[in-house]
């Protein structure tokens, strides 16, 4: 089987150094443009929190936290021809934000799973999360604008999952940015969030290996644990995000939700149920809380590396299920591109 080269040779070595990689607290990407001191840690590598499927164009250039993330190359992974190609399309969620390493990612993890049940090189997953972006096209740091975008539309995929909305829900009552307008109480065709989805997913229709177009999929959040962390606002995340996501995906007829929300806890009377936030000691009470908060991260927005973990379970079980068949012996031959790959940009 042909394999198709990628536009970073090296990615392997590095994630395997990432995976181990001293992470300093410095500053989150708050925007393109604009950056805010939100105590993210870094990925020392790349300059930017989490661990997207991209290089540095100019890596020996010491940079800021938003020079550093407009300074990003990012690709598709490379792959065997025959290798079925899924992009995971997201915020710092899907980066990875506050887990431990690269190895520790939802889609590291949902490739890991899928290696174990099928073996390498039956499936190749890219990380194209971009910390801090929104679906909203007037939001603070639009996905539109942010360098993974190109690495989704340049390439072809078999598999599209979209998780996008939590930073949409930053406004100007929860401290943050004024991205979320609070238009989509009368129904989608108000709703700017639910317009700028319908457009992102008309996109994709076009991006798929075949005439069909990829398999789309959409992701409801995991819920916002505590009121106005990083400027969210948690009832848009808590109830409006659950309740609209639905109503976009049968709109747009396509695939799910996968419904995270609910795989973490959420539930429609979060208000009287749910802690005001998760820390170490409330996992008794609260037990979804160990998805948010142990020794390593206890943060009220992004996972720990046990809800990385689970998420990844959780879209392996949505999107993948059974249909593949009966799982392979694990191949020694890696879909990995030898150094003599060409680099893309």
């Amino acid at each position: 089987d042909a394999v198709v080269p990628g536009p970073f040779p090296w990615l392997l070595q590095f994630e395997t150094m990432a995976a181990g990689l001293g992470l300093t607290a410095l500053l989150c990407l708050w925007g393109a443009g604009r950056s805010h001191d939100l105590n993210m840690p870094i990925n020392e590598h790349l300059g930017v929190p989490g661990f997207p499927d991209c290089e540095r164009q100019q890596p020996w250039q010491e940079l800021s936290v938003e020079e550093a993330a407009a300074d990003l190359v990012c690709a598709q992974r490379a792959s065997f021809e025959s290798s079925v190609k899924v992009a995971c399309v997201g915020d710092s969620i899907t980066v990875g934000t506050h887990s431990s390493g690269g190895n520790h990612t939802y889609p590291r993890v949902l490739q890991q799973l899928l290696d174990d049940a099928h073996g390498r090189g039956k499936f190749e997953v890219t990380n194209l999360g971009a910390c801090g972006s929104t679906m909203l096209k007037h939001g603070n740091s639009p996905y539109w604008k942010r360098k993974q975008f190109p690495a989704l539309t340049r390439a072809k995929w078999d598999i599209v999952i979209i998780m996008l909305g939590t930073n949409d829900a930053k406004d100007a009552g929860s401290h943050g940015p004024d991205n979320w307008k609070h238009d989509c109480g009368s129904g989608l065709e108000a709703c700017s969030y639910a317009a700028d989805y319908a457009a992102f997913i008309e996109v994709v229709r076009g991006l798929g290996t075949t005439e069909a177009g990829p398999e789309i999929y959409t992701m409801i959040p995991p819920p916002l644990m505590q009121l106005n962390a990083y400027g969210m606002n948690r009832t848009v995340i808590n109830s409006v995000l659950p309740q609209i996501i639905p109503e976009i995906t049968a709109k747009s007829k396509v695939k799910g939700p996968i419904d995270v929300y609910a795989g973490f806890g959420g539930v429609p009377d979060w208000r009287q149920t749910m802690p005001e936030n998760c820390s170490l000691q409330n996992h008794g009470a609260w037990p979804a809380c160990k998805y948010f908060c142990d020794a390593q991260s206890c943060d009220q927005c992004h996972p720990d590396d046990v809800g990385y973990h689970h998420m990844a379970t959780i879209v392996k079980e949505f999107v993948f299920g059974n249909r593949w068949g009966v799982p392979s012996a694990s191949s020694d031959e890696s879909p990995i591109a030898q150094d003599t790959a060409e680099f893309v940009v």
